[in-house]
């Protein structure tokens, strides 16, 4: 029998950081003081993260030696997180980020980290966490929610698609980590007698023996901000007295890790996520609902994750490769503010109003590092090949850049920022709109229409360090080729002739087609997409249903007394407001009558009678070889309490759907179980995503919807339409323990990124995570003037994967190392083993596989020019490159 003392640490929640702060310090002072007057006081666990530490040494740094002698002891354990994360709602790499710089602290203070994957209440728990937790060398876990006592014992094993597993252990349905706790706090507050107290210890101790079939037992004894038990040592000596057959250790938690080994053939396997809602009474509640609060949070999220993942760390190793080294503090500094807003009760929006406001704060500070750290870079490959000439005799270039290790050929709209008076302007006759005059050319001289979008003159530049600079910019879009991990460079001449391009891609005021697809915009402001390769069309597309809201940032809960609205009932204004050689794009608004609020009487609770417009502005656009349709909506949301759903008829009957969840894809039945409709918390339909959804047939045709930032709860009800449901968003009053707050209502303006993406068998769960890269990254442009005899090489890939079902993760730097080493991981999106192989620009001097912390295990054979991946289904695999 194992007694596990801890507490868990929310940073913040119902109180703001600085408020919960101001406990931990008085709780960590008393904990120290107690170790160390108790010598029989053998361990406390502090919760599996490692930010509590800082936390409190900001404050108290005198007693830093004293905390950090109880740690080189063993009596206090930490990590292995950074902080406990969601993980659901963060990306691979920022978990994988987490957990290094977890273990980075454990080092710092004289420790290994804990080899326990410790997640006790995060809400739900995603399939790969096994592979990560293996990756790290952390063999055991402790599980919470998304599991219930009737279904799986207290000890069994948890499997990743992989293979990976972990053995786990799961907590009380009722209590949770404070199980034991509750069964003390109930008998000092019953005030129970000696005789009393120690028969409900050993009622509750039966029946945790009785949870598994192994005879080993865990007393839990924590709780949220819960200070250290003076009398721990009191409890451990009675439960020996009272089971004196049992060995009853107070202990590193790992001991009984270590024991369950043997045991592993007998305990069950459960594979992938965990994700059932509670059953039982008690705290084990899945909680679903937190993937739609407080969408611009989420949204600000992703976004930050991806300008650091895909633009910040790969080009900051190819500068160091090209002599600019970076400072790695400022990338340290950015993915902090970014994790410390990855907290379960954080990242999740179901805290009160003051701890997201910090949560801004934090993601804009790492926002402004990255853009400060990519504007420098971008800044040196300027400076190389800028015009000495202070004359305009020489010619502007458009640098088009591509942070992926992929290539990809595709329209692009971007700005050209030309001085005042360009030497070349036109205007149609009789002079109505006065335009530059200039044609593009590419490396290889060809010519590239394009369509201009806008004109903005006599602006003030917003470029890096070119404030104060006057600038002319037209916005173009254009069909452009970039290379892998590369960028391309395209000349832009005077023309003394008008550059006018009269293609153009519809005949029609509301349908357009490319190569691959057609599409067609309804008078109800709904779409058709017909594949023109399969002949499957997806009619009626993007309407939206409005229900009432009662609930908070943990859940979704409509009042008896709801109005389901249909956004197709409203009237629409269907406008092109783009239209060129390369692109079409169509503007769809609709002004939505929709309750003003949620009526609060003594009598009951309903959506009011009074009206409140709310607009919403669509744009659908239409590239030339796009084989997705790319949409952004703008949400004016002016009414309260309620929730806005995207609606996709996907004309998909088959009963399953399938999601992206970190490192992998996960296949679902549609609709939900009917068997927990008595259950404590019944299951919702609504589920995670981590920005795609879809359906497929037997035959591999279907449509997916492909988000780039910040939508991430779905749903696929049983439905003869095989329709997908999309929250966009909800808006609430209530916050825990106060009395409403106005933060979670989202008045505003909300904007919203999607591509809708009809698929053939041949297009791969790997084909839309490339397309999710592709929207998130975007590319990045310059303009610049060069010499007049300047020549554009020919473009040059970094480093380049060759397509396959392996996908790259993060190419970056090492967290220690010279600038010549570089490391990238990948991981196999598919069931099947895949092969892929590396390309380098650079020769390679040394290739060897690495654990997820960068260090490095066996070699790689390997070509000077590159090296052959090889991935079993689903796994994720880091290499450590030494450039020559």
């Amino acid at each position: 029998m194992y007694y596990f003392s801890s507490t868990h640490w929310d940073r913040e929640w119902y109180e703001s950081f600085q408020g919960f702060r101001f406990r931990l310090v008085e709780m960590m002072t008393e904990l120290i003081e107690v170790m160390e007057q108790s010598p029989d006081f053998q361990t406390f666990h502090l919760d599996g993260q490692t930010v509590v530490l800082r936390d409190y040494i900001e404050i108290e740094p005198d007693k830093r030696e004293r905390l950090g002698r109880l740690i080189r002891e063993g009596r206090l354990v930490i990590g292995p997180w950074y902080v406990m994360p969601d993980e659901f709602l963060v990306s691979g790499e920022s978990l994988i980020r987490n957990l290094m710089k977890g273990r980075q602290l454990c080092r710092e203070w004289g420790a290994e980290p804990w080899r326990y994957g410790y997640i006790c209440d995060t809400f739900g728990h995603i399939a790969q966490l096994p592979q990560l937790f293996q990756g790290f060398g952390i063999p055991y876990s402790v599980v919470g929610r998304g599991l219930n006592e009737h279904s799986v014992p207290s000890h069994f094993r948890w499997g990743s698609p992989d293979g990976s597993e972990c053995i786990a252990y799961k907590l009380f349905d009722d209590n949770s980590y404070g199980a034991f706790l509750a069964v003390l706090t109930n008998a000092e507050t019953r005030q129970f007698d000696a005789d009393e107290k120690r028969a409900a210890i050993q009622e509750h101790v039966e029946r945790e023996l009785a949870r598994s079939p192994l005879g080993i037992g865990l007393l839990m004894d924590g709780q949220d901000h819960g200070r250290v038990r003076q009398d721990t040592t009191d409890y451990v000596t009675l439960i020996r007295e009272l089971f004196p057959q049992a060995e009853v250790k107070h202990t590193n938690l790992e001991q009984m890790g270590r024991q369950l080994e043997a045991h592993r053939d007998r305990m069950p396997l459960l594979t992938g996520e965990l994700y059932d809602p509670g059953k039982s009474p008690g705290s084990n509640y899945v909680i679903p609902h937190t993937l739609s609060s407080r969408y611009p949070l989420k949204q600000a999220n992703d976004a930050g994750q991806a300008l650091l993942e895909k633009w910040v760390e790969p080009l900051a190793a190819i500068a160091g490769l090209q002599g600019y080294s970076i400072p790695k503090a400022y990338l340290d500094k950015a993915y902090e503010y970014l994790l410390l807003n990855h907290p379960h009760d954080s990242i999740c929006g179901c805290s009160i109003d003051a701890v997201h406001e910090d949560m801004k704060y934090r993601s804009q500070q790492s926002r402004e590092i990255a853009l400060q750290v990519l504007g420098s870079m971008q800044q040196k490959q300027l400076e190389a090949i800028a015009s000495t000439q202070h004359s305009k005799d020489g010619h502007l270039l458009l640098l088009v850049t591509n942070p992926l290790l992929f290539p990809r050929r595709q329209v692009v709209t971007v700005d050209i920022d030309f001085e005042p008076q360009y030497p070349e302007q036109y205007q149609e006759p009789f002079g109505y709109e006065q335009k530059n005059s200039f044609r593009i050319r590419d490396s290889l001289d060809r010519e590239i229409p394009y369509g201009l979008v806008k004109i903005r003159r006599n602006v003030q530049s917003d470029v890096f360090r070119q404030n104060g600079k006057t600038i002319d910019r037209h916005t173009v879009s254009l069909l452009v080729e970039l290379p892998a991990l590369g960028t391309a460079e395209y000349r832009i001449e005077p023309s003394p002739l008008p550059s006018r391009y009269l293609e153009r891609m519809s005949r029609d005021r509301q349908e357009a087609e490319n190569e691959y697809l057609k599409l067609t915009i309804r008078d109800n402001g709904t779409i058709c997409i017909m594949d023109k390769r399969t002949g499957r069309s997806y009619d009626q597309l993007c309407s939206y249903l409005d229900d009432g809201e009662i609930g908070d940032g943990w859940f979704h809960a409509g009042p008896v007394e709801d109005r389901l609205v249909d956004s197709r009932g409203f009237e629409c204004r269907i406008e092109i407001v783009e239209h060129g050689p390369a692109r079409i794009v169509f503007q769809v608004s609709q002004t939505l009558r929709l309750p003003r609020e949620m009526l609060h009487t003594p009598h009951g609770q309903m959506r009011s009678a009074e009206d409140q417009p709310v607009v919403i502005l669509t744009r659908f656009g239409l590239s030339q070889g796009a084989e997705h349709v790319d949409v952004e909506t703008t949400i004016d949301n002016q009414a309260r309490d309620h929730r806005l759903r995207l609606v996709l008829p996907t004309g998909v009957a088959e009963p399953s759907y399938f999601v992206k969840q970190a490192f992998a894809f996960i296949r679902r039945p549609t609709g939900f179980r009917l068997e927990t409709q008595h259950w404590k918390e019944s299951e919702a339909p609504e589920k995670q995503m981590d920005g795609i959804v879809g359906k497929r047939r037997a035959d591999g045709t279907g449509l997916a919807l492909v988000s780039p930032f910040g939508l991430h709860e779905c749903a696929a009800p049983e439905h003869e339409q095989g329709e997908l449901h999309i929250t966009m968003f909800r808006s609430y009053r209530k916050t825990y323990l106060t009395n409403g707050e106005e933060g979670g209502q989202l008045i505003g303006p909300l904007t919203f990124n999607y591509a809708l993406a009809p698929l053939r068998a041949e297009v791969s769960d790997a084909d839309l995570a490339r397309l999710q890269d592709s929207l998130q990254a975007g590319v990045r442009t310059a303009t610049v003037r060069v010499d007049q005899d300047y020549v554009s090489p020919e473009p040059v890939s970094y480093f380049e994967l060759t397509p396959s079902d392996i996908c790259v993760s993060v190419m970056k730097r090492p967290e220690s190392g010279s600038d010549q080493d570089i490391v990238i991981r990948c991981v196999n999106l598919s069931e099947h083993p895949a092969t892929a192989r590396l390309l380098s620009h650079r020769t390679l001097r040394q290739a060897t596989k690495a654990t997820l912390y960068e260090e490095s295990l066996e070699p790689v054979d390997f070509e000077p020019g590159g090296f052959e991946i090889a991935l079993s289904a689903w796994q994720i695999q880091t290499y450590r490159l030494t450039m020559a």
